[in-house]
Order: C-alpha cells, then sequence, then structure tokens
C-alpha cells in the first residue's frame, strides 16, 4: 500500500493546490466581468451606428 494512503493529513502542497485553483478561478471571472462589459459597450455603439445611419435616409453617395 503507498505511504500517502496511510497518512492521516493531507499533503502539505494541498494548501498551495487550492490557493492556485481560486486565483485561477478568480482570475476566470474577472476576466469574464470585463469581456461582458465591453461586448455591451460594443453592441451599444453598433446600434447608436445604426441609428445614425438610418437618419442619414439612406444616403450612398458619400456626402
Amino acid at each position: 500500500m503507498p505511504f500517502i494512503l496511510l497518512q492521516s493529513q493531507p499533503p502539505v502542497n494541498l494548501t498551495y493546490l487550492f490557493a492556485a485553483f481560486a486565483v485561477t478561478w478568480l482570475v476566470f471571472f474577472i476576466y469574464a466581468f470585463f469581456v461582458s462589459r465591453r461586448r455591451q459597450e460594443l453592441e451599444r455603439e453598433i446600434r447608436e451606428l445604426q441609428q445614425a445611419l438610418e437618419g442619414r435616409g439612406g444616403d450612398s453617395n458619400g456626402d
């Protein structure tokens, strides 16, 4: 039987593994938040551009 299975306490490195796991998920959620916010800004900008183009009345002569 492996020695690791006979130990009653978890390995010391388990704390570092949990910390790395928690930091990784925190970074992921922060990244997802900023990507979501940027997507909303781009959608708003697209709507404004569409409204501006519709306001021009479909004038496509380039003036």
